[in-house]
């Protein structure tokens, strides 16, 4: 768990039920950084169950673009520069994965992931995703947004990976000009519990309580994310593998001080 003086962090990967089965590991990473004034960063991704190093893929994938991000942290103060470098973590992370495929003289697509990326300050979040999974924030009056969402694709279960030669153009961005309360991201294997489809609407019971949590847990936190990732309410839904990562900011929150 990350506490500093603006935002209040917890996070959580656990291997999904049938992986577990299966005897495979966890293959979704990811990463987050508080850096100075007030500015969070995380990463998160979802290494291709179909790819035979799609766990390196997603590790190397967040520590790339994370480090590309935070090198750029001056410029990601100034919103009008938040797409450009987020942007330029997409590209970071794919050209650590193409240098990766060489090193190891392995086709790109073995190292396949999904790569989501956030910044977020007391004055603006922007966001940039390529393929599955989502991101979501939480505004004055519990209001929620979805930053990112899933994209639209022709056949169930198909998705983007960052290793696709088209990644890179479709690319999702946004930008919002008010400062979030709180942040939350999720890779696929929560986001038919988190929203609302097909629309991508964040789906309110699921988010808001998770947010309460996020703000009033004590050192324990990592611990109770996880076993809430692994309780048999979840696995009831879903056995892929699970990352969410959960942003509140220091300020009055549900009527509480957080």
């Amino acid at each position: 768990m990350t506490h500093s003086g603006v935002w209040k962090v917890v996070s959580a990967s656990v291997a999904g039920t049938g992986h577990v089965r299966a005897g495979y590991p966890c293959q979704d990473a990811h990463e987050c950084l508080v850096l100075p004034k007030g500015l969070l960063l995380i990463a998160v991704a979802d290494g291709a169950g179909s790819a035979q190093f799609g766990q390196l893929g997603a590790t190397l994938a967040v520590q790339s673009s994370l480090h590309f991000c935070a090198e750029q942290a001056p410029n990601l103060h100034e919103a009008s520069q938040a797409q450009k470098n987020l942007i330029g973590g997409l590209c970071t992370a794919r050209a650590r994965l193409e240098q990766e495929a060489e090193t190891q003289q392995i086709e790109l697509r073995e190292l396949a992931c999904t790569l989501l990326l956030v910044a977020a300050t007391p004055r603006f979040v922007a966001a940039a995703q390529v393929g599955d999974g989502t991101s979501v924030g939480l505004f004055p009056n519990d209001t929620l947004r979805t930053l990112t969402r899933p994209p639209q694709t022709e056949y169930v279960n198909e998705t983007l990976f960052l290793t696709s030669s088209s990644s890179l153009e479709a690319a999702q961005f946004a930008f919002h000009p008010e400062g979030p309360l709180g942040i939350a991201v999720t890779t696929d294997g929560l986001q038919r519990l988190a929203l609302k489809l097909p629309e991508a609407e964040p789906h309110a019971p699921f988010f808001l309580p998770l947010f309460r949590f996020a703000a009033h847990i004590g050192a324990d936190g990592q611990q109770q994310l996880e076993a809430f990732l692994r309780s048999p309410r979840l696995a009831e839904r879903t056995d892929d593998d699970l990352t969410l990562v959960l942003a509140v900011r220091h300020r009055e929150l549900h009527g509480r001080t957080v």
